[in-house]
């Protein structure tokens, strides 16, 4: 045993050294974040589902019509007219609008998660034509609320809203055909369904409009025009948007490299509530390596572990673990690595099972230490790979 405890803590080393953190966010579109309000109207970003009691749009009706293109011209980097027109195949058609009346009730019960009452009314004025209730019917069907949940039929109804005009339909089609959910996919399509509704002003279609251009997914590469759709949706306050921007000012990706300006921009997302931001500003605060500052990266790591989010109940756990910025703690390590490691979160699941291998806040166990580097490993993660490839196997 203390030949495999040395090579398999060896393997982790990496891992289980100083604060380990995960590395920087893929540059994704927005699809990981719940929008919500509370019953005062106040707008909530998170990566954990909303309570029940959560609203999907601000207590007040929300106008029943998309709200008319912007005067502004696309930014100056954008690519060509041409190149931004939704396929042939898929032109825009006139737009419907049915009964305002019955069109408000549904989308009220819509909002009050009274799903049943909303499709049957909701279901009829789709049929009519009107992109509104296609758009709502198209989320009844992708959520599975109030019917069985249809991913095809979701896509089938979001295409027929965006055609129709509807900004957020246009914004879901392009996620769905980029992730081939309920379609074939098709980056291309996707990034230019992104671009109609990110020019309608949609923050999260800007988002995803951005990470297509600092991907080249769909379109060209170029992290400047990235920035530039970020930095739209940004200025309204959306928090995905100015992580991004954050993230981008850190490394120096389509702007100038300033740990300053990613500060700034991590901190009003992280303010809003947004996890990701929270561990991000907190890994920039603990680079510093001052006292104060890795006392605040703590409090910001702490605060998107209380909000359940992985990553930051996996860089508290390393901080107890390693007594760094708070006292050596090895059961509340464990207890905190526990808690991502159940949520899927693979370096986790590799620190418990090194955990488990020497014994530190809970009883040694081999088998739980088998059990959670297979989790990893499964999972796709290389560092449980590699110490499972070790010459005396960690599995028996």
């Amino acid at each position: 045993m203390g030949v495999l405890v040395t090579r398999i803590t060896a393997t982790l080393a990496a891992g289980l050294a100083g604060i380990a953190l995960v590395g920087p966010p893929a540059l994704a579109g927005a699809q990981d974040v719940y929008r919500w309000y509370d019953r005062d109207g106040n707008v909530h970003y998170t990566q954990q589902p909303p309570p029940p009691d959560a609203l999907r749009a601000p207590p007040p009706p929300a106008p029943v019509a998309p709200p008319s293109p912007p005067p502004e011209t696309p930014p100056a980097d954008a690519p060509p007219a041409d190149e931004r027109t939704p396929p042939a195949e898929t032109p825009p058609v006139a737009r419907v609008t049915a009964d305002p009346a019955a069109l408000e009730r549904a989308l009220d019960a819509y909002r009050r998660g009274e799903y049943a009452e909303a499709l049957e009314i909701i279901r009829p004025l789709a049929e009519q034509g009107d992109a509104t209730a296609q758009s709502r019917l198209a989320g009844l069907y992708e959520r599975g609320a109030g019917v069985e949940p249809d991913v095809a039929e979701a896509a089938r109804w979001y295409r027929q809203a965006a055609e129709g005009g509807d900004p957020i339909a246009q914004h879901n089609l392009g996620s769905m055909l980029s992730e081939g959910r309920g379609v074939a996919r098709d980056a291309t399509e996707a990034a230019l369904w992104w671009q109609r509704a990110a020019e309608r002003g949609v923050a999260a279609a800007q988002v995803s409009l951005g990470s297509a251009y600092a991907e080249g997914a769909g379109v060209p590469k170029d992290d400047a025009v990235a920035v530039q759709w970020w930095r739209e949706a940004a200025r309204q306050r959306f928090p995905p948007a100015q992580d991004r921007l954050g993230f981008a000012y850190e490394h120096g990706t389509g702007v100038d490299r300033s740990d300053a300006d990613a500060m700034g921009w991590y901190l009003v997302a992280a303010e809003q509530g947004f996890a990701r931001a929270q561990v991000n500003l907190a890994n920039l605060y603990r680079k510093r390596r001052k006292p104060d500052d890795l006392a605040e990266a703590i409090r910001w790591y702490r605060v998107a572990a209380a909000q359940g989010y992985p990553p930051g109940q996996h860089s508290l756990a390393a901080a107890y673990a390693q007594g760094v910025g708070v006292k050596q703690d090895y059961v509340e390590a464990a207890r905190l690595y526990r808690q991502a490691a159940e949520q899927g979160f693979t370096p986790a699941q590799v620190a418990l099972a090194g955990m488990y291998l020497r014994g530190e806040g809970v009883p040694r166990s081999r088998d739980e230490a088998d059990r959670w580097m297979q989790r990893a490993a499964d999972a796709g993660d290389p560092q449980a790979k590699e110490a499972l490839r070790s010459p005396t196997p960690l599995l028996r």
